[in-house]
């Protein structure tokens, strides 16, 4: 595949310790598929493990979906787990949620839906620069 053509996937992991590795290394593998993005593989690793270690913690248990959607110039991470409960966006380190800091810090746009179930995602800027 090049990296100029568009590249979807959906993985379905458990929510156990193994968990953040396993969305790591789907993470980078797409990263390869893209052909680009080098530079921001770090916070790509960071960001999909902070998503993916949250709905571990604080999710209903059983199973979760990362889901991974990018382009040449940009890659968008969403973490499903099934919860309801609500927390604050934009995060609260205050209420136990402290990583999603971290993945504010280290994209360029991210957020929460409910629907009624909760997906957080956010997307890196391939051809820009690397995290602040």
């Amino acid at each position: 595949m090049s990296g100029s053509e568009p590249y979807s996937a959906v993985h379905r992991l458990p929510t156990d310790a193994d968990a953040p590795r396993a969305a790591r290394d789907a993470a980078a593998l797409m990263l390869g598929r893209l052909g680009g993005g080098d530079g921001r593989s770090e916070d790509l690793a960071l960001v999909v493990s902070e998503l993916v270690t949250n709905a571990v913690r604080h999710g209903p248990g059983g199973e979760l979906e990362l889901r991974l959607e990018g382009s040449a110039s940009t890659i968008r991470v969403e973490v499903s787990d099934g919860g309801t409960a609500t927390f604050a966006w934009p995060p609260d380190a205050t209420d136990g949620h402290w990583g999603l800091n971290l993945v504010s810090i280290f994209s360029d746009r991210a957020g929460v839906i409910r629907d009624p179930s909760t997906c957080v995602w956010c997307e890196l800027d391939l051809d820009g620069p690397a995290a602040r």
